[in-house]
């Protein structure tokens, strides 16, 4: 999650956002951190960062938030589209869900309460068109904070249909969908879904899918995608369900401690599965979409994959964001490298990330994220020329991101807002050399075999229901174990290039555990024993090119 400034932007400021801010991705770094920090928006008189794989490629991020101005009236997104494109930024991370709400009028979700959004303005339609239309071509990622729902502890939203209002802390049993505490407590610093709670992951997962289905987007950016941090000898992810979930599972009882070992690789799986979930249905819709995640990089930095193990990301919020690089449910990692340059052992870690980042794609995107508003413009130029850097190995990171828009200057540099603006730094009428176009890396995403599954049920014993879990497991990646409600669905994953193999059809009565040749498994879920049930599967070979489609006759 990202943790806005308190300052407001005035007009320097977002004119100063690029140049301080991304100083100088474009422009060869290490060249250009000699010349005068107003002239460094992506410059292009150098070479750029040294691209993914050859070429001129590189992704130049900018998240931009839904606390501050940017994106609330036609004016904003004119404005913040060519100063994007004067700074030579080729990605615009831009919020579109803050709190269970939507900034798009195409949404499953009640329209924000912010008053400053224009009224009947559909901010995201409105920057898809003038990203896209206008050249150079800019990205559009539409980021929402994917677990918080709302963050007033004083008042419910004004929306009765608002997921606060439906299945917030003050329900019971299978509508209680508000992560807990092990104390039992629910606020923290907002209130959270749990993504243990099957019905909350479900309708996470479609508020992601319904923006890619209804919107142009480039990607699709989850933030928070992670239980809340502990402290104090708390833990959170104690939904009543998900424990319940996990006790079923595991034979146990009562509720699990919070040392439990199986209890946090839990947690771990059932935001593993969230993000699976998304993933494939993005891609399923959007063959081409990036889906990208702002990853928990905090403390300092592994030196190999056994201490992964041991970092906040995998043991504090449960969030193993290296494995799901690892598995292919994510194109593009943006870890969080929020450090502050003037602190050696800060700048240390930021090192040891992104080393650990930067060796550790297994094939995808990694994109380190820089937290302006904590450093000087030097001290950013001086990080951004350090993340830049090749490693021993020769492998480069795919570009970087840069937080943020709104807030791009720390506190000490920016001064109050009044002597900000007397200053009168204008960045963009400095007029920074304009590059050549640099290109997006190619989107690669790494094949881990594909399935083409086809399910038919029959009547259910009990109303409430049963659940076919149906997963394919191979010998590089698992694809989804995932419950599917009455129903036919189909999901067919292409691959374009390698010639098919056989057809492998398996008809498999309802019996719990029932396998398929290792290529599906099922089992009754609540409710008892469902009925008949009919699957077929289409196993196709691994490949760096497949593609996933996804259809509901």
């Amino acid at each position: 999650m990202h943790f806005v400034g308190h300052m407001r932007r005035v007009g320097a400021l977002r004119a100063f956002t690029l140049a301080a801010l991304i100083g100088l991705l474009g422009g060869g770094l290490l060249a250009a951190a000699t010349r005068p920090v107003q002239a460094q928006l992506f410059p292009g008189s150098a070479p750029a960062i040294a691209p993914v794989g050859g070429g001129t490629s590189e992704f130049r991020g900018l998240w931009v938030d839904a606390y501050h101005d940017g994106v609330k009236t036609p004016e904003q997104v004119d404005r913040l589209v060519a100063d994007a494109r004067r700074a030579n930024v080729n990605a615009l991370i831009v919020q579109v869900r803050r709190r269970g709400d939507a900034y798009y009028a195409r949404s499953t979700e009640p329209r924000t309460e912010d008053s400053s959004l224009a009224a009947g303005f559909d901010a995201l339609d409105y920057l898809i068109d003038r990203a896209h239309n206008g050249s150079p071509r800019l990205e559009v990622h539409a980021w929402i904070a994917t677990t918080p729902i709302w963050g007033d502890r004083d008042r419910p939203p004004l929306d009765l249909g608002h997921v606060f209002n439906q299945h917030g802390p003050h329900k019971e049993g299978r509508d209680a969908w508000i992560s807990r505490r092990d104390d039992g407590e629910t606020w923290a610093t907002g209130y959270f879904l749990d993504p243990g709670h099957p019905d909350a992951a479900r309708y996470t997962a479609e508020v992601a899918l319904n923006l890619v289905r209804e919107y142009d987007v480039d990607g699709l950016h989850l933030d928070y995608i992670r239980y809340h941090e502990g402290g104090d000898g708390h833990a959170w992810g104690y939904n009543e369900t998900s424990v319940a979930r996990f006790n079923a599972r595991h034979g146990r009882e009562g509720q699990p401690a919070l040392s439990d070992p199986a209890w946090a690789q839990w947690r771990r799986d059932q935001l593993t599965a969230l993000v699976r979930r998304i993933y494939l249905g993005s891609t399923a819709i959007k063959p081409r979409v990036k889906v990208s995640a702002a990853v928990i990089p905090w403390g300092d930095g592994p030196r190999t994959t056994a201490e992964w193990s041991r970092s906040s990301a995998y043991t504090r919020v449960y969030q193993d964001w290296r494995a799901w690089l690892e598995e292919g449910i994510l194109d593009l990692a943006i870890p969080m490298n929020y450090f502050r340059e003037s602190q050696p052992a800060q700048a240390g870690w930021l090192d040891r990330w992104v080393a650990f980042q930067r060796d550790h794609a297994y094939g995808r995107q990694v994109a380190p994220g820089l937290g302006l508003y904590m450093n000087s413009p030097a001290e950013n130029l001086a990080q951004l020329s350090r993340v830049s850097a090749p490693g021993p190995n020769g492998a480069r990171v795919a570009g970087v991101a840069l937080y943020s828009y709104a807030v791009p200057k720390s506190a000490s540099e920016a001064g109050s807002e009044r002597s900000q603006k007397d200053a009168g730094i204008d960045f963009w009428r400095a007029g920074p050399p304009r590059s050549a176009e640099r290109r997006q890396p190619s989107l690669r995403r790494a094949g881990r075999g594909s399935a083409h599954g086809l399910e038919e049920r029959a009547e259910h014993r009990r109303a409430s229901g049963t659940h076919a879990r149906i997963g394919w497991r191979g010998r590089r990646g698992q694809w989804p174990d995932e419950c599917c409600r009455p129903g036919r669905r189909r999901r067919r994953l292409r691959d374009r290039r390698a010639p098919a193999r056989a057809l492998h059809r398996q008809r498999a009565a309802s019996e719990p555990g029932r396998a398929a040749h290792g290529c599906a498994r099922r089992g009754a879920g609540r409710g008892g024993r469902a009925g008949a049930a009919v699957r077929e599967y289409d196993v196709r070979p691994d490949s760096p090119h497949s593609r996933a489609q996804l259809s509901d006759p």
